[in-house]
């Protein structure tokens, strides 16, 4: 282990870099990720981080010693408490956070059981509870049009508490030219939408469109797709929060399979 003092270390200096700067983390391939729990969940999707940083005090832990000998002692810093902190997106920090590379999207196949599809959900709270839900379900697949918030940026990878790690994770994602490509039926929940969701037979194929959380999705997606469904809400709520709606949509999937005898 390398313990550190120094703000002008290099080694600093370069994670802090990864912290404050999302086009430094894009340029390099890499993530922040905090927490023994992400580090660890990392670690069993077979990303190896490029370098783990331990707050100081933290590393006689069991659980972030056992992080730290799965990797060459030049990649574990030991950061004085003011400069992990500073690196810290968390209020309490958690005492260990990594760099790891930032898994490239996958080729979707075109009748996958199950696929997620975003298009311009801003909020990183809503995408990281979008792609939980989605892993949590067994969502191999998240599409993400360009305008979304970007899958792997410190608050969405929170949020997520480790989803990303199994998914095919897409950005940049042409939702359009997707749907006209694939072979299952492609629900877009809109308030609008002529069907109910509970009505639509959900055991094959399906992929679920959530759009922005105020404007919903584009004319252009809801046209691509075969079915415009709503959430049934006798409250008399207006609206559900994205995150909440793609989550029932998922949840509706998984019951009606489970029903079907499918697990």
């Amino acid at each position: 282990m390398k313990p550190i003092a120094s703000r002008d270390n290099p080694a600093f200096k370069a994670l802090h870099r990864l912290v404050t700067n999302a086009a430094e983390r894009r340029r390099r391939g890499l993530s922040l990720i905090e927490g023994a729990h992400l580090v660890a969940s990392a670690f069993a999707a077979g990303l190896v981080p490029e370098a783990l940083a331990i707050r100081r005090g933290a590393e006689g832990g069991d659980e972030v010693a056992a992080l730290a000998a799965r990797l060459p002692a030049s990649a574990v810093l030991v950061l004085a408490e003011n400069l992990f902190d500073a690196l810290s997106n968390l209020e309490t920090p958690a005492g260990v956070l990594a760099a790891v590379p930032t898994p490239p999207g996958r080729p979707v196949p075109r009748d996958a059981s199950l696929v997620l599809l975003l298009e311009d959900v801003q909020d990183p709270g809503n995408v990281g509870t979008l792609l939980r839900s989605a892993a949590a379900a067994g969502a191999g697949h998240v599409l993400l049009a360009p305008t979304c918030a970007f899958a792997w940026s410190p608050k969405v990878l929170r949020a997520g508490q480790g989803a990303h790690f199994a998914l095919n994770i897409v950005e940049g994602a042409d939702l359009a030219a997707f749907l006209a490509a694939w072979r299952g039926a492609s629900v877009a929940l809109a308030g609008g939408g002529a069907t109910d969701l509970w009505d639509l037979d959900l055991r094959g194929p399906v992929a679920f469109l959530v759009g922005n959380e105020g404007a919903g999705l584009t004319p252009a997606v809801l046209a691509a797709a075969t079915h415009r469904a709503r959430i049934p809400m006798p409250g008399g709520t207006e609206s559900l929060n994205a995150g909440v709606a793609g989550s029932l949509a998922l949840f509706e999937c998984v019951r009606q399979r489970r029903s079907g005898g499918e697990f």
